[in-house]
């Protein structure tokens, strides 16, 4: 069975630039002909997904760099600033704008003429908008596929991905909503409805801003994994002979599905200093086959305190 080709990042941001492209040039020219605001917020929603994924890419290419002396940690969470930024874009480009030629259009009804031609681009930009978007969930379904996409949309840190997935998933409903509200006036006349469909597609993208902002920034200030990889980091540490018990665990995202563990274990006594560093060494390699995401591992070999903190604890006497 041949293996499927992995999706990488830089693939859908760039998959999603070339969508923004032909938006932006087919929206503009047929919203000049037919005065649509809907088809007007396509286009400016097509310039906005440009900038932010042209942003996005940018960042994926900077978090692509080795570790140097100044980050020793590497660039990874380069990304996490760009698509921040992206968020901003987002917000007042796309969502702002969208909503603000809705509203004129919906309080001034201006005569909409050409209508088939722009019911015609919007099928179009439906259709490359919702192939974008299949690649995004792909790559997140490829992330991990022993968790749903949507899951992942929440939880996993490839916020370049998600931010493409979420403008992706926008000019694809932008696309929908357009439809509905360009046939809503083929069939009643009333202009009014244009600028509705504008100011629908300027809230949903301001709403899905807020929600990819709120995102990131928990990344930026240094969220933690998952509590389930960190189940399976303390499980594959106490399965190497000689390990008791994992007394603490730190992680966190250093970019997009790369992680930071720092790991205290207890061990068992007398052993001497070569048989202490390999040890740690075998925890190393069983939670990185575990966990193959992680970037950094550090272990420390520390004593109990009176009441520790066994966080191993059911894993441990489930082993047992």
């Amino acid at each position: 069975m041949a293996k499927t080709k992995k999706i990488t990042g830089k693939k859908v941001a760039s998959i999603s630039m070339n969508v923004s492209i032909s938006d932006i040039v087919l929206n503009l020219i047929v919203a000049f002909f037919t005065r649509s605001t809907v088809l007007l917020a396509q286009a400016l929603q097509g310039l906005s997904d440009l900038v932010t994924a042209g942003a996005i890419y940018w960042g994926v290419k900077r978090s692509q760099k080795h570790p140097d002396r100044a980050y020793q940690l590497g660039y990874g969470r380069e990304v996490f600033f760009w698509v921040l930024i992206a968020g901003v874009i987002m917000f007042t480009g796309t969502g702002g704008m969208s909503f603000y030629f809705g509203y004129q259009q919906f309080t001034n009804p201006q005569a909409i003429s050409n209508i088939y031609i722009g019911l015609g681009m919007l099928v179009i930009g439906l259709i490359s908008n919702a192939y974008a978007l299949n690649m995004s969930i792909r790559r997140l379904k490829q992330a991990d596929p022993k968790i749903s996409w949507t899951k992942q949309l929440v939880g996993s840190s490839l916020v370049e991905t998600k931010a493409t997935l979420l403008v992706d998933f926008m000019g694809t409903t932008g696309a929908v909503i357009g439809l509905f509200a360009l046939t809503a006036f083929a069939l009643t006349g009333n202009s009014r409805y244009d600028g509705l469909g504008s100011m629908l597609i300027g809230i949903g993208m301001m709403s899905v801003s807020i929600l990819l902002i709120r995102d990131v920034g928990s990344l930026i200030i240094g969220r933690s994994v998952d509590k389930y990889v960190q189940d399976q980091i303390i499980e594959a540490s106490v399965d190497v002979d000689g390990v008791l018990d994992v007394l603490d665990l730190r992680t966190m995202y250093i970019g997009p599905g790369r992680m930071l563990a720092l790991i205290e274990i207890h061990v068992i006594k007398g052993l001497e200093t070569t048989h202490i560093e390999k040890l740690i060494d075998e925890v190393k390699e069983s939670v990185k086959k575990v966990v193959p995401d992680i970037h950094h591992i550090q272990v420390e070999i520390e004593t109990p305190d009176k009441k520790p903190r066994k966080l191993s604890r059911k894993i441990k006497s489930s082993k047992k």
